[in-house]
């Protein structure tokens, strides 16, 4: 598997992995309420303006096509760790900490926050262990009619595991 910067091109298969990796930490109920929300095309066409934004780095973990992917978004004056999934069969192999320790180093950057799902047990055991530090603040986010609780988390250059 190779780590690089995404493409345009790329956005469809990006598409296709987040709703992928949606389907397999999310109820049921909830992927269709998400999916009927955000139709793929819709989906799609978010993540072609996401690629396009100069405020966004975009790195793609492909073998014969996108496996998984990490977004940094430039938040003045800090830069958050907006997206990170990986296909359900790549989890578990340290897919996700490569390309979390290929954007750090190439955005050479001294601290990147993230906001993880409350009841994400998985994504929260995965920034712990890469050195993340969870900083009690907590907010609500709504989509497709449901609430959801994020908590913040920060990995400081001298805190990461890698």
């Amino acid at each position: 598997m190779s780590i690089k910067l995404a493409s345009l091109s790329d956005a469809k298969e990006i598409c296709r992995v987040q709703r992928c990796s949606w389907q397999h930490v999310y109820p049921k109920q909830l992927i269709s309420d998400m999916f009927q929300a955000l139709p793929f095309e819709l989906h799609q066409q978010l993540w072609k303006q996401r690629l396009s934004s100069e405020k966004n780095q975009i790195w793609v973990l492909k073998t014969n096509g996108v496996q998984g992917f990490l977004m940094l978004e430039k938040q003045t004056p800090e830069i958050e760790l907006a997206a990170l999934y990986l296909q359900p069969d790549t989890i578990g192999k340290g897919w996700g900490r490569a390309l979390l320790e290929k954007a750090c180093q190439s955005a050479a950057m001294k601290e990147v926050y993230c906001w993880v799902m409350q009841d994400n047990q998985q994504a929260e055991g995965f920034y712990r262990h890469t050195g993340f530090q969870f900083s009690g603040e907590q907010r609500q986010v709504e989509f497709a009619g449901s609430y959801f609780v994020q908590k913040k988390a920060y990995l400081a250059a001298d805190q990461r595991f890698f």
